[in-house]
């Protein structure tokens, strides 16, 4: 009898350690299910440049960098960027205690507000959060810079990481822009000598397509000028009628993509 009660306890005593480890399994998926959905607000809030609920999830107490320069660099990336899209790959939780460090691998597409420079940059970042009140914060960032990167006071203060990757920034240039002015040196009339100067202000060179010019004060008809890089002008002087309201053209079909269109005309006046 006293063999079969043993037993029984022992049962007992495994059974309740069965669960035990349950309630603990359970618990820790729990946490790191809430900081996962953490870390996908901050995202969508950085995308949405919405700073204000970017930073109610961040601990200002405990963070462990300067909150202030994590704070600016966030308002500098809104100032000096518009962020186009973030793209973010969950690598591994690990557990420290109630802790937990998230490391993430991601991709952010992101272009300068004047819109001419697109960049896309790589990294692989660690983030650690701590419960605070019920309520999993930031409380510290390392590794390559997902968030604040366009502050070079905030770089200095993020450590390297572990197998980290190296920023891999592939800068793509703008499109070529094509701007077009004239003047009569002479005065007005018909068949006089046209200055006439064409410039490219944009950010790559007309590789693709022919630069051509005309417009009413040549009867309408164009000639192929050539290639310009950025920054490069050329000076053209033609003869053509020199009168009040006619127009210069340069690119008048469209051949060449631009970053602006409507500035391809100058009226003399």
């Amino acid at each position: 009898m006293a063999k079969i009660l043993i037993l029984v306890a022992l049962l007992v005593n495994l059974h309740a350690s069965s669960d035990y480890d349950k309630d603990i399994i359970v618990l820790d998926q729990s946490r790191d299910d809430k900081v996962k959905i953490v870390f996908s607000e901050l995202m969508q809030n950085y995308e949405e440049e919405d700073s204000y609920a970017f930073f109610k999830l961040i601990s200002e107490e405990r963070f462990i960098q300067d909150y202030m320069t994590f704070s600016e660099a966030i308002d500098e990336d809104f100032r000096k960027y518009e962020i186009v899209t973030v793209d973010t790959w969950i690598d591994k939780i690990t557990s420290d205690g109630v802790k937990r460090y998230l490391y993430v691998k991601w991709e952010k597409r992101y272009e300068t507000n004047d819109g001419r420079t697109q960049l896309t940059q790589r990294g692989y970042s660690r983030f650690l959060f701590d419960e605070i009140n019920g309520n999993y914060k930031l409380i510290e960032l390392a590794g390559n810079h997902l968030w604040g990167n366009s502050l070079s006071e905030w770089k200095e203060e993020v450590p390297q990481i572990a197998g980290q990757e190296p920023d891999v920034i592939p800068l793509e240039k703008g499109l070529p822009d094509l701007t077009i002015l004239a003047n009569c040196p002479s005065g007005f009339g018909g068949a006089m000598p046209i200055d006439i100067t064409i410039t490219n202000i944009g950010d790559s060179a007309t590789t693709s397509g022919s630069i051509y010019y005309g417009g009413s004060a040549f009867y309408s008809s164009f000639e192929y000028v050539g290639n310009l890089n950025p920054g490069q002008s050329i000076l053209i002087n033609k003869n053509g009628d020199c009168y009040n309201g006619n127009d210069v053209i340069v690119d008048p079909d469209n051949f060449i993509e631009e970053d602006d269109e409507s500035n391809n005309e100058y009226t003399l006046n």
